[in-house]
């Protein structure tokens, strides 16, 4: 009988376990098939007011309609000691997350984002290197089978005072998107045959590398042309840059140059340093703009840096200066010379010509730089300060639905110093050329995508309510969880 009952026992026992057993796995089973149905089969709904984290529908098309591949690697990474690089990575994060969802569906490609630490994950971060040619933290790499587009956290932000302000990151992403899968890629022709300066060179007083890297990296395709050899600008120039050219152009490329940005809408940035002839002052003078021949001079305790450069902090309100004005960022130069709008242009109502770039009041044109002497203000000969060295002209052409349609586009600079080699990386001379190739190129202009404003919640607290709050948190929360335990325990006592 005893034997009988420690049978029973034990197979009861042996039951009871295997069946806690088999409803363990049950219960593991149904959360692990939940869980990825979950993952299949989801919906995401934005509850914020304006619905300030859903993508835009231009947006959602253009993913949904994705024909490619696309790849997309993000080398932000979280850190708790910088709250404006955990707020970049929140934001990308985010709206990137987005980006997957919005594409999810398409067939036709897949959408895949990839975030790489690349100080502790350094076997990705050669890859990086191998396949891209970066190895930088903060950038955000688009990538198909044969385009790249980098994307650097100060074009996702505008900022003012050195603050960011709003998030503009869909339209950058979006623009970065389109610019890999596109049928088109920005081509700039830089001009040769006259000494100028190439983006090949590393030189650096001469060499333009720098700014060649920082332009292929934004995915901008640059050659070379020569005016000389050809009897019109190629039909793939999106735009034309002409960078301290030493001698004289001829007048034929002159004329090449005035039917391309007349007859083409076309677009020139031209970089004409001070005490060289240029050639081009019939261009410059149908297009409202003109050169003096002078170098700036300035006297000015704030105008100098040490080794007597201009510091160049005023500016005129454009686009392309915004950010610099925002944030207060002023520009080096060396030797530069005056390129303002010209007082006796042509009357056209299409045509708006603006400075970009002003020195101080102190400064003044000297006419008599040839001189090895001592430069001083002559009120008699020189021209009087502030003086324009960056000038902008833009035409408008009218239609018949009164909407004016983008002409040409002109940027002047009166020195190339600001993007040699051993310049381009103070200040605020980078941002001031990239600022100017992107807005005559048009790139990031998507008007259907605005920036979303960075909202900042601040809590003020008077001293009695700071009181109030650390007794209820140390004193009445703890309070209430202990005297639940005391009465709970004397229950099951009872």
């Amino acid at each position: 009988m005893a034997m009988q009952r420690k049978k029973d026992f034990t197979y009861y026992r042996w039951t009871n376990a295997l069946n806690t057993c088999l409803q363990a796995v049950l219960a593991v089973s149904l959360f692990a098939g939940g869980m990825h149905l979950a993952t299949k089969f989801f919906w995401r709904v934005d509850l914020t007011e304006n619905h300030r984290y859903s993508l835009s529908a231009e947006t959602v098309s253009y993913l949904e309609n994705l024909d490619t591949p696309v790849r997309v690697i993000v080398t932000v990474s979280p850190d708790g000691n910088l709250d404006e690089h955990d707020q970049l990575y929140r934001d990308v994060r985010g709206l990137l997350r987005e980006y997957e969802y919005a594409a999810r569906d398409n067939p036709e490609t897949a959408f895949s984002v990839e975030f790489v630490n690349i100080y502790q994950q350094r076997r990705q971060a050669q890859i990086l290197v191998s396949e891209y040619g970066v190895e930088q933290e903060n950038l955000i790499i688009f990538a198909t089978e044969d385009r790249q587009r980098i994307v650097f956290p100060d074009e996702l932000y505008e900022t003012r005072d050195r603050q960011r302000q709003s998030f503009r990151g869909e339209q950058v992403l979006t623009s970065a998107l389109l610019d890999v899968t596109g049928d088109e890629t920005k081509t700039l022709y830089f001009i040769t045959g006259h000494g100028e300066m190439r983006f090949d060179d590393t030189d650096p007083y001469r060499g333009l590398s720098q700014l060649g890297d920082a332009l292929k990296q934004r995915n901008f395709e640059l050659r070379y042309l020569n005016l000389t050899e050809v009897d019109r600008v190629p039909s793939d120039a999106d735009l034309l840059l002409l960078m301290s050219p030493r001698t004289s152009l001829l007048s034929r490329e002159e004329e090449i140059l005035r039917r391309y940005l007349a007859n083409e809408a076309g677009r020139l940035i031209a970089m004409i340093d001070p005490r060289t002839r240029h050639g081009m002052s019939e261009l410059f003078y149908e297009w409202g703009i003109h050169l003096d021949d002078v170098v700036i001079m300035d006297d000015g305790p704030d105008a100098l840096a040490g080794g007597g450069d201009l510091i160049l902090k005023r500016y005129g309100e454009h686009p392309i200066t915004e950010s610099l004005i925002n944030n207060q960022i002023p520009l080096i130069s060396g030797f530069t010379r005056t390129v303002r709008p010209d007082p006796g242009r042509p009357l056209d109502d299409s045509l708006v010509v603006n400075h970009l770039v002003v020195t101080s009041p102190t400064s003044w044109g000297e006419r008599s730089y040839r001189q090895d002497t001592g430069f001083v203000y002559d009120p008699d000969t020189d021209l009087a300060g502030p003086l324009s060295v960056a000038t902008v002209a833009e035409r408008q052409i009218p239609s018949q639905l009164g909407i004016n349609m983008p002409g040409g586009r002109v940027v002047v600079f009166g020195t190339s110093d600001i993007v040699s080699n051993n310049r381009i990386s103070a200040l605020g001379n980078l941002t001031l050329i990239l600022n100017t190739v992107n807005w005559i190129v048009d790139r990031d202009r998507l008007t259907g995508i605005p920036p979303r404003p960075v909202e900042r919640m601040q809590l003020v607290l008077a001293r009695d309510d700071i009181n109030r709050l650390r007794l209820t948190l140390l004193g009445l929360l703890p309070g209430v969880v202990a005297f639940t335990g005391v009465v709970v325990y004397w229950i099951r006592r009872k």
